[in-house]
């Protein structure tokens, strides 16, 4: 008897899991449906805070548009506070990455606060983005002036590789989009998500990377841009894929955010003092001005239905044109294809300067990428393509704001792993600043944004930085009288080493990068 009761349960739990399987297989590759119920609307422009003197007004009216170019880590996250503590009347914010770190958890509470003092805030994720945010933006959202949605969202959210088994080819499309822009007037776009690596506040590693503050024309259609993404279908609104909080939750994380607050009262200061200098900067009208344009895919592009100029490439090719003397690339993820070597070859057989700055193995954070990046190095430097491969440490000769703020040492004997995030395009006059890798990723599956600054100065600028950094911060990379790839590690002492190998690889670690690279996947990277 025991044995046949043991028998029926088990075939009823066989039974069940079959029927749930099918349910699955039947349902699996759809999302529900948007409950989504508001239609789409302009962002309203609230310029008065922002362009307050004659000057301003003038090249706002002559098109052009105001601009600071940030490098500098604690630059771009004083910014971000800036914009946020002024704003008062809208925040849209659109990230890829938002982590549950210092950087993550200090830009939410700012967020807060702007909520709390009437401001509008339109925060929309990425849903690559993971979980583990959940429990604070699910108390976020009971704030009446604070509104979330997760874009492109996995429908398995907590057990994502039934996702991945039914639905790869929809989920493989993501929003690598980072924006952010206060009273739909000034904004700041980039390689940068918020996330503690990106802004040298990262106990481990630290991400080099490229972000640029603007106001004026171009802005506009950054409005447009984020409105497109916000009110799309693949755009959810949290309450829908999240359970309900309460103000009890609510409570209970303000709570959490003070405590922060205390901890960490010094960082909050410097930042402050930071941003205080930018304010003032934008107010003795310090910035350049320039015609620029926002550049960004479509949101049709997520469901492959983008063509032509909807495509931020296109836009990219459209507005910066064929480069005539020269042409910096500068890519965390640079993998070029056949098409994309043929066309660099072409301009250097035409006596364009074209010099490329990637990562090297070891700094590469996605080393699949690196295997099919290497597949193309001999080919680029046979015809004359200049190329430079970021080092994993950089020697910090003082400590970072984040290290002076809290005391902490990061990490020790002052050296830092670091990674090449920034992706940016400097040629002839004009700079392009964004998100967009040059790799196959970029071009066909993931949405992407930038800004097209047409300036002498900016270029300048830019070229100058990479000129005096790049024997500091890369290995040179040439072939030697038989052919074969070397590596310069310019040091700072004068000497220069010599590798006849990827820098501090193994062999294994080159045999695997050698052998990944003939698999047919070259397009997803």
């Amino acid at each position: 008897m025991i044995v046949k009761n043991s028998q029926n349960e088990s075939v009823k739990i066989i039974s069940i899991f079959g029927v749930t399987m099918m349910i699955m297989l039947l349902t699996g590759c759809a999302l529900p449906r948007n409950q989504e119920s508001k239609l789409h609307q302009e962002t309203q422009t609230h310029p008065e805070k922002w362009i307050k003197t004659p000057q301003e007004r003038a090249q706002v009216d002559a098109g052009k548009t105001g601009y600071i170019a940030m490098s500098d880590a604690f630059q771009s996250i004083a910014a971000r506070i800036h914009l946020i503590r002024e704003a008062r009347h809208t925040l849209d914010l659109q990230y890829y990455i938002w982590a549950d770190d210092f950087i993550g958890k200090l830009v939410l509470y700012e967020l807060l606060k702007a909520a709390d003092r009437g401001v509008q805030v339109q925060l929309l994720i990425d849903d690559q983005n993971g979980t583990k945010l959940d429990p604070q933006l699910k108390a976020l959202m009971v704030h009446p002036n604070i509104h979330i949605k997760f874009y492109n969202p996995y429908k398995y959210r907590n057990f994502r590789v039934i996702d991945y088994l039914l639905r790869a080819a929809k989920i493989n499309r993501r929003m690598h989009n980072k924006l952010i822009i206060a009273d739909g007037t000034i904004a700041v776009t980039g390689g940068r998500n918020i996330s503690s690596e990106y802004f040298d506040a990262s106990s481990s590693f630290q991400f080099t990377d490229m972000d640029i503050l603007f106001l004026g024309t171009a802005v506009h259609h950054a409005n447009t841009v984020f409105a497109d993404f916000w009110y799309h279908p693949l755009s959810y609104p949290a309450q829908q894929l999240l359970d309900t909080a309460t103000e009890k939750d609510l409570t209970k994380l303000r709570a959490q955010y003070k405590d922060l607050e205390k901890q960490d009262h010094s960082t909050d200061d410097k930042v402050d003092i930071e941003q205080k200098q930018l304010a003032q900067q934008l107010s003795e009208n310090r910035m350049q001005w320039a015609e620029a344009k926002f550049l960004a895919d479509s949101p049709a592009k997520t469901l492959d239905q983008a063509k032509d100029q909807q495509l931020i490439m296109y836009q990219i090719e459209r507005e910066m044109g064929r480069p005539k003397k020269n042409l910096d690339l500068i890519a965390a993820y640079f993998v070029p294809t056949q098409v994309g070597t043929n066309y660099l070859t072409n301009l250097s057989k035409n006596n364009i300067d074209v010099s490329v700055l990637t990562n090297s193995f070891v700094a590469n954070d996605v080393v699949l990428v690196h295997a099919f990046y290497q597949k193309y190095r001999k080919d680029l430097l046979k015809n004359g393509i200049k190329l430079y491969e970021f080092k994993p440490y950089i020697e910090r000769k003082r400590r970072t704001w984040y290290e002076i703020a809290t005391g902490n040492v990061i990490p020790e004997k002052g050296k830092s792993k670091s990674s090449l995030h920034a992706k940016f395009i400097s040629q002839d006059d004009q700079v392009f600043i964004g998100s967009f890798n040059l790799d196959p990723r970029s071009f066909h599956l993931n949405t992407e944004v930038g800004l097209v600054v047409k300036s002498v100065d900016l270029e300048k600028q830019i070229s100058q930085l990479f000129n005096e950094h790049k024997y500091k911060v890369a290995y040179e990379v040439k072939l030697n009288d038989r052919g074969e790839l070397i590596w310069y590690d310019h040091q700072s002492n004068g000497k220069i080493q010599t590798y006849s190998h990827d820098p501090q690889t193994t062999k294994f670690q080159r045999f695997m990068m050698y052998s990944v690279s003939y698999l047919p996947i070259e397009w997803l990277m």
